[in-house]
């Protein structure tokens, strides 16, 4: 059976998105909390750059009556150039937002009306932020309110290099993320290791179902566990020990069943077989009186005796053997014959009934390796229904012939037929359309067990006598040398 969907799938999407999800968030919060460590240690650095300028610049702008224009942009040239490796540009802003000091000359007693220059003039802490530049350049930048106490003389800017900032936090994300690709690896493994380890105790009990036999008798070991799969494992192997307990009941009841029926039918052939020994009766008793009266042909006499004891010894040995409990014997036959003889059986019925019969025997029909007094057994269970179907008048049509390396017999009969409601039921036990105490409704059903048992199929189909007909068709030659019963 193809699965649509296997527990290993489920197992491995379902926890493995979970675990992906979980490990996704951690990554995360990882990763914004690596991001704000790492901004935050160079934001402690660019503080303490702004404030390390500021405390000069403070004191001059303090100390000084007048702005030190000239002190101002003397300082900070040589901040910048101190610190050329870091520091892009530096601004010193009055507190209306002009320039009074710039790394770029050009920019003197320009008025900055930016938001950048504005928030720094603004704010009461040092502001930082980090952007992109004209040039795309990205730039770390931190700006300082001068003054002291409550005497504002303006802001300091300085736009710090922002590259070992942007390298840290790349070569951070790469780290965070090799080590989540790595452990999603670990844990896709670890997950399909654990559903493989499920799946496979899973597979190997579907494997004992698939192969378990219930006519073996002995169930299929299956290997012990503490878990869910152990206690399926132990629920099975109790259902393979029931199943062969149930199939031993039903193997006897089956056998009680077909021996209850052959009785059944030898009943209905006792008054055949009564007819059949009251004729080489009265020969006997001819005989004797032929004997008594005619001595000299004394020979003549005995051999016609001995010929009718003869013919009364094989009908009484039929009888026997078909109310006898035993298995049939496996050997070749002449089919035609078998047919031949099961029609003498009914022959009485034949006669007494006025039912007439139409034989077409199968010139190129060959001999049978197979169960005689099985198919004869079943043929004549079925032509006895059909005489039953038939009543009083009526005709039955026997047909034999080769169909590849089986033969088949067909018996059709101008009775009512099978209604179609009733088909789909009539090989069921105990299933008869006759009349209550006139049929035990095992007959179809016996013999299709009898005939399945030797390799061959029984079917039903619409006679071309308007009645019932059904096939027997049966191997040629059987391999198995088992018997039935």
């Amino acid at each position: 059976m193809r699965l649509q969907s296997s527990i290993h799938d489920r197992l491995v999407i379902r926890i493995g998105i979970s675990l992906a999800l979980v490990m996704l968030v951690l990554f995360i919060a990882i990763m914004t909390s690596q991001k704000e460590a790492i901004i935050g240690k160079h934001r402690i650095i660019a503080t303490t750059m702004v404030q390390t300028a500021i405390i000069p610049i403070n004191d001059a702008l303090y100390l000084s009556e007048t702005d030190s224009d000239d002190f101002l942009q003397s300082f900070l040239n040589n901040f910048v150039q101190e610190y050329s490796d870091m520091v892009k540009y530096a601004v010193i802003l009055d507190q209306n937002a002009q320039v009074i000091a710039h790394s770029d000359i050009s920019q003197i007693k320009l008025e900055y009306t930016d938001i950048y220059s504005l928030s720094a003039l603004e704010a009461i802490e040092p502001v930082f932020h980090i952007f992109k530049n004209d040039h795309a350049e990205w730039i770390m930048e931190i700006s300082a309110p001068l003054g002291l106490i409550t005497l504002s003389h303006g802001a300091v800017r300085l736009g710090l290099d922002a590259q070992p900032l942007i390298r840290e936090l790349r070569r951070s994300t790469l780290i965070i993320m090799g080590l989540f690709v790595g452990a999603l690896l670990f844990v896709v493994v670890l997950v399909l290791q654990i559903s493989f380890s499920v799946t496979s105790k899973l597979r190997h009990t579907v494997q004992a179902m698939d192969t378990f036999d219930f006519q073996t008798a002995e169930p299929l070991a299956l290997p012990e566990a503490d878990d869910e799969i152990g206690l399926l494992n132990e629920r099975f192997t109790s259902l393979q020990n029931r199943l062969i307990k149930a199939r031993s009941s039903m193997e006897a009841t089956n056998q009680n069943l077909i021996q209850t029926e052959k009785l059944a039918a030898m009943g209905r052939m006792a008054a055949g077989v009564a007819h059949e020994i009251n004729n080489p009766l009265l020969g006997l008793k001819n005989c004797l009186h032929l004997l008594h009266i005619d001595p000299e042909n004394q020979a003549d006499h005995i051999r016609l005796l001995r010929d009718g004891l003869d013919r009364i010894e094989v009908i009484v040995s039929r009888l026997l053997e078909g109310a006898r409990k035993k298995t049939g014997t496996i050997k070749d036959y002449d089919f035609n014959m078998s047919v031949r003889d099961v029609l003498n059986l009914v022959g009485h019925r034949l006669s007494k009934e006025k039912v007439i019969t139409q034989v077409h025997l199968g010139e190129a029909v060959p001999a049978v390796y197979n169960n005689k007094s099985g198919f004869e057994e079943a043929l004549l269970n079925i032509c006895m229904n059909a005489l039953d179907a038939i009543g009083s008048v009526g005709t039955i049509k026997l047909t034999t012939e080769v169909r590849g390396k089986h033969v088949a017999v067909i018996v059709g009969d101008s009775g009512p037929g099978i209604a179609n409601e009733e088909r789909a039921k009539m090989f069921e036990p105990f299933v008869t359309s006759k009349e209550v105490g006139k049929g035990t409704g095992l007959g179809l059903y016996v013999s299709r067990e009898i005939i399945g048992a030797m390799g061959g199929e029984i079917s039903y189909a619409t006679s071309s006598l308007g009645g019932a007909e059904f096939t027997i068709e049966l191997p040629i030659r059987i391999d198995s040398d088992e018997g039935i019963e």
